[in-house]
């Protein structure tokens, strides 16, 4: 699942701006959630480590670029898109390694372009090529197109985006190769891509419709990582 956050003091302009992110995902395969933030101040005091950031550069109380600056000693890697009326002050926007700057007032074409850019450089930074051994052969798998691996019949299933693989091999030896901040352990049969999560709820979370259940020893753990991920107090 992704998280995004706008930060904006004009709540008119937030509002068109979610709607037009909302359309974007609404035809696009993939779960997120996101935040918005009308006081710039909230958005640093906010603990959460958003993937994705559309932040206006001109508010009343504090300039976006210095925001993002404070923002940057925490998130290096979220993708940081600017918007403003002033096009000439998005140059600023390298300082603070900004992925990208959209011209106010924004449009569908501008949304959609700036976050396929952003979703395909998360995919790429965050991803970990998995080469394995299946019946019909060896096979490359992205980390980033894992939506969760199981253990079945002492075999090895990967459940991708691109299809599902059965391969030899222990699940722990998996683990190890995966990012232990994407990944998580719900049982000693399952682990979990974070992103593909649409939902959590007592013993179970949902993986693209898949329930899948949360082991007492893990469940303490996961529901931690989950209120981090979303900034909620589950």
């Amino acid at each position: 699942m992704l998280l995004l956050a706008i930060v904006d003091d004009d709540r008119d302009e937030a509002n068109a701006l979610s709607a037009l992110i909302a359309q974007y995902f609404a035809k696009h395969d993939r779960s997120y959630m996101f935040r918005t933030f009308h006081d710039p101040l909230d958005f640093i005091r906010s603990t959460e480590n958003y993937d994705i950031v559309f932040m206006d550069i001109r508010m009343d109380k504090l300039d976006g670029i210095e925001v993002a600056r404070i923002m940057r000693k925490i998130n290096t890697n979220c993708m940081l898109i600017f918007v403003t009326h002033m096009a000439q002050l998005a140059i600023k926007g390298y300082e603070v390694d900004a992925l990208d700057f959209i011209v106010k007032p924004a449009d569908q074409y501008s949304i959609n372009y700036v976050l396929d850019k952003a979703i395909a450089r998360l995919d790429s930074t965050s991803a970990t090529l998995i080469a394995i051994k299946t019946s019909e052969g060896i096979v490359s798998l992205s980390s980033g197109d894992i939506t969760y691996v199981e253990v079945f019949d002492h075999n090895l299933v990967y459940h991708t985006t691109k299809g599902v693989y059965d391969a030899r091999g222990r699940l722990s030896d998996v683990i190890r190769k995966l990012d232990p901040k994407r990944f998580i352990v719900c049982n000693r049969s399952f682990v979990v891509n974070m992103r593909y999560v649409s939902n959590i709820s007592g013993d179970f979370l949902t993986v693209e419709g898949t329930q899948i259940s949360i082991s007492k020893s893990h469940r303490k753990e996961i529901m931690q990582r989950f209120s981090n991920f979303l900034g909620e107090n589950l």
